[in-house]
């Protein structure tokens, strides 16, 4: 018998619209709602997925012999694992209702497995992985925005790549003081292919919102000009390039969280 998977019918269509996140320090502990995105049955038989799965339990919830079952859940942020039986999986597949108290650990499996990327499918926040996910406030009156967005899939990390007109989900900040990250800038997007990619853009963000890697200054446009007058000096004619507050705004990270921002406005209304 293999892992059985299934996803909630419709559960991305829950994006929870005013949740909030607990923070311990600097690191995210929990939220005030969480959604069921998908339930899971693990086989009694031994397998390496389920030693793997094992291995992250308390000693004491480790049954030896018996199946288990899961209940994954996320909120915009953070992701967290019910614990139960199969038989209480089969019953809320049959007809959704509300858990009863029990044992919940934070993290879906596959935090030391990626074999358990493939098992699992990927998940969005939004219905087509287009929204906003949290706002923050960072320094000098910034605004660091953590967003879901699509992208052609040839061009994740080189928006210059031909595109091969296959979508892919990606998920960043941006932050409308400093314009971060830059196209360029690749460790700062993620796939987002469920909400261990979100937590990390999140993480990142946080990091940019308190000025912590020192990048959130205000562009003064002296490369674009620097770089138009060496083109005007080539071509014998007067070339301008857009500023970064610019590019950003036509169709770069500004644009993106516009875009973003319609999107969650329609769905919540909704």
């Amino acid at each position: 018998m293999t892992i059985d998977v299934k996803l909630v019918p419709g559960y991305n269509r829950t994006v929870l619209p005013g949740n909030r996140h607990t923070y311990d320090g600097r690191r995210i502990i929990g939220a005030d709602m969480f959604r069921v995105d998908m339930t899971v049955i693990i086989p009694a038989t031994p397998d390496e997925l389920r030693t793997d799965f094992e291995k992250n339990l308390l000693p004491e919830h480790v049954t030896p012999g018996e199946p288990y079952g899961l209940v994954l859940m996320s909120s915009q942020l953070f992701e967290c694992m019910y614990l139960t039986t199969p038989a209480l999986v089969e019953s809320y597949r049959d007809k959704q209702f509300q858990l009863p108290q029990g044992i919940v650990y934070g993290g879906w499996p596959g935090s030391s497995n990626t074999a358990w990327w493939d098992i699992l499918p990927d998940t969005t926040w939004f219905p087509n992985g287009i929204g906003i996910l949290d706002e923050i406030d960072g320094i000098d009156g910034a605004k660091v925005t953590i967003y879901e967005y699509t992208v052609d899939k040839a061009q994740k990390y080189n928006d210059r790549a031909e595109p091969v007109g296959e979508l892919a989900n990606m998920v960043t900040y941006h932050c409308d003081r400093c314009h971060t990250p830059a196209p360029f800038d690749l460790g700062e997007k993620f796939e987002n292919t469920g909400p261990n990619g979100r937590h990390f853009a999140s993480s990142k963000a946080r990091v940019h919102a308190r000025g912590a890697d020192e990048r959130c200054k205000v562009p003064d446009g002296k490369m674009e000009q620097a770089v138009a007058a060496a083109f005007s000096r080539m071509k014998g004619r007067t070339i301008e390039l857009p500023g970064p507050a610019a590019s950003c705004a036509a169709g770069e990270g500004c644009a993106q969280v516009r875009q973003a921002r319609t999107a969650t406005k329609l769905l919540t209304a909704a």
